[in-house]
């Protein structure tokens, strides 16, 4: 892991370490309140009974409203992995809003077509890496239609992932989040794992857009998540 070198300006320095300091904070604490969740849905798939729909949205639906009683997320669930449920293949236990309403169920037959959540990123890394991931900015066309920032724990029982726990952060209030943390402090960029904007102290460089880190003077890696602080275009 690279970090800011000591030649580069002290602002410039205090504003990457102050950006690697509010991001980690703020999905630290998310995570933790996410693990609850996997938690509490891996204890209750551990005795390996039946487990239905009915019952999931039961026991997920007070931790999810913890979460978004908690922190600034538009939504929060379970979303299973398909074959752990006795009565369905795809389903979310899903709750956004300020009313925390219930997500209208998907994994049904659309027209002719079937959303299959299970080929997006959020869902796959936690699946094939066993670890926690955040992904974006994206569209999140499933459940808010605006750009958001995913964070999903996986939760496994025996080996075998039964679904992930997660929870959805707007761009909007996330970049507001860090305003303080990028103030003041020179060209500063977070990026995520695809050398994508996620927020800038630069107003000119939109969230989304493909950034070229071997133009930045120090790049910092935030252990545990997809992200890096780049710092001194």
């Amino acid at each position: 892991m690279s970090t800011a070198p000591t030649t580069l300006p002290t602002t410039l320095a205090d504003s990457m370490a102050r950006c690697a300091l509010a991001v980690t904070a703020y999905f630290g604490a998310l995570f933790g309140s996410l693990e609850i969740i996997a938690e509490r849905v891996g204890d209750r798939f551990e005795p390996r009974q039946p487990v239905t729909a009915a019952a999931l949205t039961e026991l997920v639906e007070p931790l999810a409203a913890s979460t978004l009683a908690s922190y600034p997320v538009v939504g929060a669930g379970f979303v299973v992995n398909p074959g752990s449920l006795a009565d369905r293949d795809l389903y979310l236990a899903w709750w956004q809003g300020e009313e925390q309403q219930p997500l209208a169920e998907r994994g049904v037959p659309i027209g002719h077509h079937v959303f299959d959540y299970t080929r997006h990123e959020w869902f796959q890394v936690p699946l094939v890496s066993g670890a926690r991931h955040v992904t974006g900015p994206y569209v999140d066309y499933v459940c808010t239609d605006e750009y958001v920032l995913t964070a999903t724990v996986p939760v496994l029982v025996g080996g075998h992932l039964v679904g992930v726990a997660g929870a959805d952060t707007r761009l909007d209030t996330f970049e507001r989040l860090m305003r303080g943390a990028l103030q003041g402090g020179g060209d500063v960029v977070l990026v995520n794992g695809h050398d994508r904007c996620v927020v800038a102290a630069d107003p000119l460089l939109r969230s989304g857009q493909k950034v070229d880190p071997t133009t930045y003077a120090a790049v910092r890696a935030l252990p545990g998540l997809p992200f890096r602080v780049l710092g001194g275009a």
